[in-house]
């Protein structure tokens, strides 16, 4: 049918040609041809001609086709979002209509802030969102947090209703779970949504509709918006510790809930470090582990005060064996390790050369963090602390917080100790000295008459 439907595309009406793309995007069917292109840029070359004789059902069904079917046309994202912002207004675009052109472009990593902007307006002008179903409202968010799009105004209209309804009952968990995760993404603050939300989740019997994704996005968004709520910690860990295993969750997932638990405050659960850990250190390998995900674990535990010398074994040998990590990886990982005392003399050693070679990208914290976890754990590397380590504390020493001078200070002395011909030059061995010395508590002047 593909083949035999090209040829007469011309004879095709907008909502017929509208209703052919559609389906082959929900068939998620593609046909390449033998010149290279596809039945999906065929469909749009014969679309994009056309654009102002379809509505705006016919607009929104065809991008979401082109989304779903992951079947990238910049050409066709591009005319049809300039034919929409040419647009007067957007009264003729349903709630169902705007949700799946955000979601399509958001999908198909098509950027328009023309469109975006345009979009938001429109609902932000809008008397009330009764009409928009929880779903169609989750999409929206979702995707101008995606696209990184900020919109202030449209993040309050859509909380602000939220926090206004009566019953929330219809919005499914993934509804929940994608609204908060676009706050959190978007750096949006909305306590009161927040609150609803978690005071719902909290209600609920059980926890068993929500998948693995779902709670860690659901702790995630809360720790990272700063938004404390103890009871929906405690119910998601409770159900988490209460599962048979952790097989379905993902190490992303896995990665996301500790995280979420180290930094959330008042949310201390031991039982979830412990079967989190349990699960990790009874796989065979950490293979499918992407650094950022070991470097966050280890990270967690280290701040959560969770020691767990098994876990660390276990992460330390997947460190040895990937070469993928970047520099914050790097000095966060070795500054957990010497935090939680677990120190691996093969790792720091085998790791040297590969902190060695990220001088030119660290922050001013990360050379900090690196050169105190080197002097903390007693491992001498004079492949790492050269002259080039020397030259990058120069060039980063207006950068140094009150910590990261006092961490400087610390490695320099360990240096001493060493005879070590490498040392801070004298002008910032006083600025970390003098840092080093505020931070000792002074004496009351009662006390010191």
């Amino acid at each position: 049918m593909a083949k035999a439907s090209i040829p007469v595309l011309s004879e095709f009406d907008a909502r017929s040609l509208s209703n052919l793309i559609y389906a082959f995007g929900l068939a998620e069917y593609d046909l390449k041809f033998e010149d290279g292109s596809t039945l999906f840029d065929a469909l749009a070359l014969a679309a994009i001609p056309r654009l102002s004789s379809f509505n705006s059902y016919d607009i929104s069904n065809i991008l979401w086709a082109y989304a779903t079917a992951k079947a990238s046309n910049s050409d066709l994202f591009t005319a049809a979002a300039d034919h929409i912002v040419a647009l007067d207004n957007l009264k003729t675009f349903n709630e169902q209509d705007l949700s799946n052109i955000a979601w399509a472009y958001s999908t198909a990593e098509e950027p328009h802030p023309e469109l975006f902007r345009k979009v938001s307006d429109h609902i932000v002008a809008l008397e009330t969102l009764e009409p928009f179903r929880p779903q169609a409202i989750a999409n929206i968010v979702w995707a101008f947090a995606t696209t990184d799009e900020s919109h202030p105004e449209l993040f309050k209209k859509v909380a602000d209703h939220i926090v206004a309804l009566d019953n929330v009952r219809p919005f499914v968990p993934q509804a929940f779970v994608n609204i908060v995760w676009a706050f959190a993404t978007a750096d949006e603050s909305h306590p009161e949504l927040f609150r609803k939300v978690a005071n719902h989740i909290c209600a609920l019997d059980t926890l068993r509709s929500f998948k693995p994704q779902e709670l860690a996005n659901i702790v995630w968004s809360f720790a990272t918006t700063g938004e404390s709520h103890p009871e929906l910690f405690k119910k998601v860990s409770d159900h988490i510790v209460a599962l048979g295993n952790l097989m379905s969750f993902k190490p992303q997932n896995l990665s996301n809930i500790v995280w979420a638990y180290a930094t959330a405050k008042g949310s201390h659960h031991p039982q979830l470090f412990k079967k989190v850990s349990d699960h990790i250190v009874s796989l065979d390998n950490l293979s499918p582990f992407k650094p950022q995900e070991l470097s966050n674990i280890a990270w967690a535990y280290a701040t959560a005060k969770e020691s767990n010398p098994r876990l660390f074994q276990k992460v330390a040998e997947a460190i040895t064996t990937q070469n993928e990590f970047n520099s914050q990886e790097i000095a966060s990982f070795l500054w957990v390790h010497s935090t939680d005392g677990q120190i691996d003399q093969k790792m720091f050693q085998s790791l040297a050369p590969t902190a060695a070679s990220f001088f030119g990208t660290y922050t001013s914290q990360g050379l900090a963090n690196i050169a105190w976890s080197y002097a903390v754990a007693n491992i001498p590397a004079p492949s790492l602390f050269d002259d080039d380590f020397i030259n990058a504390c120069l060039e980063k020493e207006r950068d140094f917080p009150l910590e990261g001078l006092v961490q400087l200070h610390q490695w320099n002395i360990w240096q001493e100790e060493l005879k070590s011909n490498v040392c801070l030059p004298a002008s910032l061995q006083e600025k970390c000295s003098h840092a080093f010395i505020s931070t000792f508590p002074k004496p009351s002047l009662s006390l010191a008459r």
